[in-house]
């Protein structure tokens, strides 16, 4: 059994004495290296690609040497680094070198587009970028626009590889220890969101705040584990989660250091057998649609599925193969922690119960507090767990946290009477047509009753008549056909007239995605503005 409040307490404690300092003093570097050597031959990290797998005092090793690498070229604390690739073996040494030195680490997706990483480097100011070498001209360009003069080390280059940098730096391992800095006031994650905008924005995790909210992922969750599985690359959340936590939970971490389809994924759970995962429902419905009879998910016990809400029918499929505890998650980047008392008697459709640690307001249009059930309001939190503004961006922190210390989610929900809380629709994505707000998951919910849609994304564009016209964007199920008529047909006997597909819909083989598993509804709308579309009076 592992409590993780109560082995990270050990692990402080241990750190404090290793290093002579008061447990108030470690921080999460201190945690995370104390895990490595509190166990150093069990295996850290597995490619289930290559199948090279890695002990925990190898990677304290590496990670040590490059550390003071780092510092003897001149990085220090608060420097901010970005770290780019997939999730080989060499991705976690800069990645905890970050933690155990207090730079800031600014994760990212090597899917990036030039254009994302020139508008990243404008705000973030890299002091030194870690990438493979298909990102190294993106990456020079993207700093020269930003008049940078950064080092670039490429993780499979070997004459600018680690190795060569540790080697060029003296880097070292013995009499290693870690800078003392004020957690509260030192970055740890500048952690990247986009939401529905496409531009990227960096959120502020210090590090006093992550290590509390990391313990929270895992506070229902004490049975001993030996696998966990890091699907996505560590730009997202429950990568960067099941990373930092390999240590602090004692498991091993399964990663693919290419990018992940359901084939590889199906192979990789037979094999492997993890304990503990993360889907965002888009990519479990593709998973188990692919997988049929092929996959066993007995070995689960633990998944968290957020990203988006997940339908009853998925939700019902997925939990009839596999036993493992579903936690549906509510939650957002700018979050970091889960903000609702979710367990097993939860009513599905339910966020859960408010936790007694933070504030809660539900806001009307007009300002006012909802204090009635089942009305909807923006949810408003407040706390010291979440997010502290966006890195060199006041004008966006203002957006979302206002005078008093709110967070504005742009999220609207209800409550019911005896206080649970209900996600209807994130704010910024109803669609105004002719003064009416329409909601698009709404759209989405009638048009996936067809037994020929596979998924659906329902997006609105600009028109000069009634400002924006919803459009559907539809992916059938392999073999099946279906007319746009019948689909015009369902929404007109299910919805009222202001709410059809005036804008008509189309067809794609596949709806693009974010590297995290979600519809990339920014990408759609910028495709459906001159997309050829189908319209209802056709």
């Amino acid at each position: 059994m592992v409590i993780i409040a109560d082995h990270v307490a050990l692990l402080k404690k241990q750190a404090a004495e290793r290093h002579n300092i008061s447990t108030e003093r470690c921080h999460i570097g201190h945690v995370i290296l104390e895990g490595m050597l509190q166990y150093p031959d069990t295996i850290h990290q597995i490619d289930a690609v290559t199948q090279k797998q890695e002990t925990n005092i190898s990677v304290a090793n590496r990670t040590k040497r490059l550390a003071t690498a780092m510092r003897n070229y001149g990085l220090k604390v608060n420097d901010n680094i970005i770290v780019m690739g997939n999730n080989h073996l060499d991705l976690c040494i800069p990645y905890f070198a970050c933690h155990f030195n207090g730079y800031a680490l600014c994760a990212v997706d090597p899917i990036m587009t030039a254009e994302d990483l020139q508008t990243l480097f404008h705000y973030v100011s890299p002091e030194m970028v870690f990438c493979s070498k298909d990102k190294v001209e993106d990456t020079k360009n993207a700093l020269s626009k930003n008049n940078l003069e950064t080092p670039i080390v490429v993780f499979d280059d070997k004459e600018n590889d680690l190795e060569a940098f540790v080697k060029k730096h003296n880097g070292t391992e013995e009499q290693f220890c870690l800078p003392d800095f004020d957690h509260s006031k030192t970055i740890a994650w500048l952690m990247l969101t986009s939401g529905t905008t496409g531009l990227p924005k960096v959120a502020v995790i210090p590090f006093d705040t992550l290590l509390s909210g990391l313990c929270c992922w895992w506070v229902q969750f004490t049975d001993d584990m030996d696998y966990a599985l890091a699907m996505a690359t560590i730009q997202w959340m429950s990568s960067l989660i099941i990373f930092s936590s390999t240590c602090l939970m004692n498991f091993t971490r399964v990663q693919l250091s290419v990018p992940i389809t359901p084939q590889l994924l199906i192979h990789v759970i037979n094999k492997y057998k993890p304990k503990a995962c993360a889907w965002t429902p888009y990519l479990l419905g593709q998973f188990l649609r692919a997988a049929g009879d092929l996959c066993d998910l007995s070995s689960f016990k633990y998944i968290a599925i957020g990203g988006s809400s997940i339908e009853k029918p998925l939700f019902d499929q997925f939990s009839a193969k596999c036993g493992a505890y579903l936690y549906l998650v509510y939650g957002m980047t700018e979050l970091l922690v889960p903000v609702f008392e979710y367990n097993r008697t939860t009513p599905f459709g339910s966020t859960g119960k408010p936790m007694d640690k933070f504030q809660y307001r539900l806001v009307a249009e007009d300002g006012s507090t909802v204090t009635k059930p089942n009305e909807d309001g923006e949810l408003w939190l407040k706390g010291d767990a979440f997010f502290k503004g966006y890195f060199n961006n006041p004008e966006e922190t203002r957006k979302i946290i206002n005078d008093d210390g709110w967070i504005m989610t742009g999220d609207i929900f209800y409550k019911t009477e005896d206080n649970y809380y209900h996600f209807v629709e994130r704010k910024r994505l109803l669609i105004k047509y002719c003064g009416f707000w329409i909601s698009p998951l709404q759209l989405e919910d009638v048009i996936k009753q067809h037994p020929a849609v596979a998924e659906v994304c329902v997006v609105g564009i600009p028109d000069k008549e009634t400002t924006e016209t919803p459009v559907a964007i539809i992916q059938k199920k392999n073999g099946c056909q279906v007319e746009a008529s019948e689909i015009f047909k369902l929404v007109r006997e299910k919805m009222p007239d202001v709410k059809q597909l005036h804008g008509g819909l189309y067809f794609l083989d596949s709806l693009p995605q974010t590297p995290s598993g979600k519809v990339h509804r920014a990408k759609l709308k910028e495709m459906t503005i001159t997309a050829t579309r189908i319209m209802p009076t056709q």
